[in-house]
């Protein structure tokens, strides 16, 4: 049985019918954004008494899979908004993590600013401390989301330590541009952030890293599960074309493409590569509803260590499963059709566009070798892994 509830499905179902318009003219989806919210998807994760659903992580990924499924844009721009509650629900309980829960229960969207551009020598986003109080200035790129969102955990330095900053995205000194120039994913508002002299609340500043945690685990099957939801699109577009398709070839193997085996065939071998799919993010997910589990109990150091090394293991894991069969996928599915496949109005490509740019987010062949250093050696998986510096 369906985890989305019939609410979610009529706006997903919405959502699907625009989504090759919005992507080929490029089309903000701040309407769809809004649609979702009234629905409650955005307090999917939140606990019963703060008006959520109280969904779990395995719920969480297969509607985010199925929210791909209708525009894979709209699954990945909330992958911060997500994060952000779940590490939330880690917190130790206190007034910061009631006042953050509370955000998301009235509303509030949560976006990301967390990488500057270039090496080690590059400008560094800072928090500087000030007579009246911290300031924030930087720039952030790869913003995913921010353009839609209320509030952003902005990554900077503060003499030297990283530090998270939570800021309301329409207070003065912060820009939002959509500058954001992928040939995928063209819509999830992934520009930069800029911000200038912002003020900041002392309370809203808090450390990073200051134990482990699955969380990088958690990003990571937020994009697989979004890759996952392309791959069931790639099946449904697939099946949609051919049984409306009435042209065929003199060398077919049938008068009617529906009839013919070797397209058949073709269709077989998509539902298989999303069913590979399907299957390594429901196992992965399932690791890590354990993982929370562990994190949020009183269990011991070594118990939680265990925890998020079989998450980061299955999670890697799981990445090189979903990556190359959704990919697959989403070039084998013009071997059902002809020239007309082609046609933009149409939008078949946007779905090997989508899935590249999504797959190009912590390369494959950088934790495959991690996985294997692992297997053969012991060394520990990376549980805290970024961009920009070497």
């Amino acid at each position: 049985m369906s985890v989305v509830s019939p609410a979610l499905r009529d706006v997903f179902d919405a959502i699907g019918r625009d989504a090759a318009r919005r992507d080929r003219d490029r089309i903000l989806p701040f309407a769809e954004v809004d649609a979702l919210r009234d629905a409650g998807f955005t307090r999917l994760t939140l606990p019963r008494e703060y008006g959520g659903r109280g969904a779990s992580r395995s719920e969480l990924f297969e509607t985010l899979a199925e929210l791909a499924r209708s525009d894979s844009n709209l699954a990945q721009l909330f992958r911060s908004h997500f994060s952000f509650i779940d590490r939330t629900l880690l917190m130790p309980d206190g007034a910061t993590k009631t006042e953050r829960l509370r955000l998301v229960a009235d509303g509030a969207i949560h976006g990301n600013a967390t990488f500057d551009r270039g090496g080690p020598d590059a400008e560094k986003t800072t928090l500087s401390d000030t007579a009246a109080g911290p300031r924030l200035s930087g720039r952030k790129f790869y913003s995913t989301g921010t353009l839609f969102a209320d509030l952003v955990s902005v990554l900077a330095e503060r003499d030297g330590q990283p530090v998270s900053v939570l800021v309301p995205t329409t207070r003065s000194g912060v820009e939002r541009v959509d500058d954001w120039n992928g040939f995928g994913q063209r819509v999830t508002g992934s520009g930069t952030t800029v911000f200038t002299d912002v003020v900041v609340e002392p309370e809203r500043v808090s450390g990073v890293r200051e134990a482990p945690t699955d969380g990088p685990a958690f990003v990571q099957l937020v994009l697989l599960a979004t890759l996952v939801g392309i791959g069931r699109a790639v099946v449904d577009d697939a099946v949609a074309y051919v049984t409306a398709r009435t042209r065929t070839y003199s060398h077919a193997s049938a008068p009617r493409a529906a009839d013919d085996p070797l397209v058949q065939e073709v269709i077989g071998e998509l539902s298989a590569l999303a069913y590979r799919a399907d299957a390594a993010l429901t196992l992965a997910a399932s690791v890590l509803e354990t993982s929370a589990s562990s994190l949020s109990s009183d269990s011991g150091e070594a118990d939680r260590d265990a925890a998020i090394c079989a998450s980061e293991t299955h999670v890697t894991k799981a990445q090189l499963v979903i990556v190359p069969a959704v990919l697959d996928a989403a070039s084998r599915l013009f071997e059902v059709g002809g020239a007309s496949a082609l046609d933009r109005d149409r939008g078949l490509d946007r779905h090997w566009r989508n899935a590249r740019t999504l797959a190009s987010h912590n390369p494959a062949r950088y934790k495959a070798r991690a996985l294997g250093a692992h297997l053969l050696t012991g060394s520990d998986l990376v549980g805290w892994w970024t961009s920009g510096d070497a």
